[in-house]
């Protein structure tokens, strides 16, 4: 695969869709993680470092380790890069609750306190939130729903969570980010492929397999084995709302169809 043009293609279309709303800045969650930092580096080389505002945002059992990496990607990269801690956000959030308060409502509640913040940023100057989602990702559904997956545009949708890897040192991210174990952060250990059952390569040859290749079940089932692919197939349709807008519920009025924005851009073009 050629990842200088594909590289090159990220770019153009990203300046294009920029250019096409009329902002004038992005803003960008950094993580430490792979997709944000693949992220930024395009985003940057795209429409210059001077246009892109980077934010790290860890809560208290946020790793050192991820501080460090988000600080060598902004360095590699020269954008700016602002630390906002979100701990007493989170936790004031959660006295409006009651009992015990499971990693995975707290782990949605900072996924979504922190896309709030990045649009509350990007209004501030005028701009645009860049999301990091990798296809591997949301095909899955494996992000918040209104969190992560949240975003004006999506820079790495249409690449597997192996692409994005090996973009990554193509376009020069620091090795330590690119070397370390795929992660949220959201509490201590936690990992995707703990929590996904699978490691990336196996889902993303999966995934590859079904939409590329096409095969069918039987086929499928040959490859990988039973468990793996049911599982796989499981996630994908049970989490196809989250890959889309709001499922709006039916009238029955006559001519009342679906938005069709192609139609009123042309319209608007006349």
């Amino acid at each position: 695969m050629d990842y200088a043009k594909i590289c090159k293609t990220l770019c153009s279309s990203f300046r294009k869709s920029f250019k096409n709303i009329g902002a004038k800045g992005v803003v960008i969650g950094i993580s430490g993680g792979l997709d944000s930092a693949v992220s930024a580096a395009i985003v940057c080389k795209a429409i210059g470092r001077e246009n892109v505002y980077g934010y790290y945002m860890p809560y208290e059992t946020s790793s050192a380790s991820s501080y460090d990496d988000a600080l060598a990607l902004a360095n590699t990269f020269d954008f700016r890069l602002e630390i906002i801690n979100i701990t007493s956000v989170v936790e004031a959030f959660f006295l409006l609750s009651w009992g015990d308060v499971s990693r995975v409502r707290k782990g949605n509640a900072m996924s979504r306190i922190r896309m709030n913040i990045l649009f509350d940023r990007s209004a501030s100057i005028d701009g645009i939130v860049a999301g990091t989602t990798n296809r591997t990702e949301l095909l899955l559904g494996y992000g918040t729903w209104y969190g992560d997956t949240a975003s004006s545009i999506n820079v790495l949708g249409d690449l597997y969570k192996k692409e994005v890897k090996e973009i990554a040192a193509h376009i020069g991210v620091p090795n330590s980010i690119i070397t370390k174990a795929p992660s949220a952060d959201l509490w201590p250990g936690q990992t995707d492929e703990k929590e996904l059952g699978f490691p990336y390569s196996v889902i993303d040859e999966v995934l590859y397999n079904i939409e590329q290749l096409k095969l069918d079940k039987s086929e499928l089932y040959n490859k990988f084995g039973k468990d793996t692919v049911d599982n796989i197939l499981q996630r994908v349709v049970r989490n196809q709302f989250k890959r889309n807008l709001p499922i709006i519920t039916k009238t029955g009025i006559v001519g009342r169809k679906k938005v069709d924005d192609k139609f009123f851009a042309k319209l608007f073009s006349i």
